[in-house]
């Protein structure tokens, strides 16, 4: 356990400066759907509305009853999602850009109202709950997402940069490489954050 343990500690410092990026391109999104969200507050509702429509078809006839199940899909959802970042890194990790667009607008939209509740009013949340409800899970699916594009990223422009100059092919078969490597890890870290979300936030917000 130990020696896997180093084994990837090793392969994330490598990819430190890509993750570097992607962690820095979550917050920009999640800052500007923030200060988005209490600008328009109104635009709010409707944004709900959007993502309960987008996770009932993600969830299709699934029962969210059945905990079980649904762990299931939400880990089907996830990793198929991270491993597009893998796969088409190759596209100048455009797929990365839009996976942490998406997930962090969404989150950044998400927490207005419990960071700044005046101004929603009714539609406002505790920030206790927002965290309580986030923390569980995210603790697991927020690395697994910040280590599939970051290492998507790194695929489709490390090869590029003028410091590979003379070894591009190495490098970018290196890339490639150490993607599949930590495609475990991403796997190992979904399971559980779909496990908790169905099991533990679903419990916490009641569905």
């Amino acid at each position: 356990m130990i020696r896997l343990c180093n084994f990837y500690r090793k392969l994330i410092y490598k990819s430190r400066y890509w993750l570097y990026f992607i962690v820095a391109l979550a917050i920009v999104w999640a800052v500007f759907a923030f200060v988005l969200a209490i600008s328009f507050p109104a635009t709010y509702p409707a944004f709900i509305g959007f993502l309960g429509e987008t996770f009932g078809k993600i969830l299709g006839d699934s029962d969210p009853d059945q905990k079980f199940e649904l762990a299931k899909v939400l880990f089907k959802q996830n990793f198929i999602a991270s491993f597009l970042d893998v796969a088409f890194g190759i596209v100048f990790g455009l797929v990365s850009v839009i996976s942490i667009t998406v997930n962090f607008f969404a989150l950044g939209f998400l927490s207005a109202p419990a960071i700044a509740p005046q101004v929603f009013g009714t539609e406002s949340v505790s920030l206790l709950v927002f965290i309580i409800a986030i923390l569980p899970h995210g603790i697991f699916e927020i690395p697994a997402i910040f280590l599939s594009a970051a290492f998507g990223m790194r695929i489709g422009w490390y090869w590029l940069l003028p410091s590979s100059s003379g070894k591009r092919r190495k490098v970018l078969k290196d890339s490639i490489f150490d993607s599949l490597k930590i495609l475990p890890l991403v796997f190992v870290l979904l399971i559980i954050a779909a496990l908790v979300e169905s099991y533990v936030t679903g419990w916490i917000i009641g569905f």
